[in-house]
């Protein structure tokens, strides 16, 4: 499933709203086809079945994330997000909190919507 997404601010609501929601198929509409990934691990995905594995994994854990945009720099068809998130999800010890800030860029695809090419979602922490 595609979402539309018409500007760079909007993303991370819908990134938000489809995770929150458990909607795998809608968290991989959002990417572009040749998106990259950083796993919080530090791995780095580039095959789009790897990504939505690892999205899949995500949202397994019933997340529910809060996204607050602090700024979208956009220059043309490309835009970097910097995001501070919390995320609430399920561990095998219970329910777990966790906080940080993602880097991400999202670009302008040939329809004119805006879809994520790069998903950092641990910024600039190791």
């Amino acid at each position: 499933m595609t979402i539309t997404v018409k500007t760079p601010s909007d993303m991370s609501a819908a990134f938000t709203d489809r995770m929150n929601a458990g909607d795998l198929d809608g968290l991989v509409g959002l990417l572009a086809p040749d998106a990259v990934s950083r796993t919080p691990a530090g791995e780095i995905l580039t095959d789009p079945t790897k990504i939505r594995a690892d999205l899949a994994g995500l949202v397994a854990r019933r997340p529910h994330l809060v996204n607050n945009l602090r700024h979208a720099l956009i220059s043309g068809d490309i835009a970097l997000e910097i995001i501070d998130w919390t995320l609430e999800l399920d561990t095998p010890d219970g329910r777990a909190s966790l906080a940080g800030t993602t880097a991400n860029v999202v670009r302008r695809d040939e329809h004119g919507d805006w879809r994520l090419a790069v998903l950092n979602p641990t910024g600039t922490a190791v």
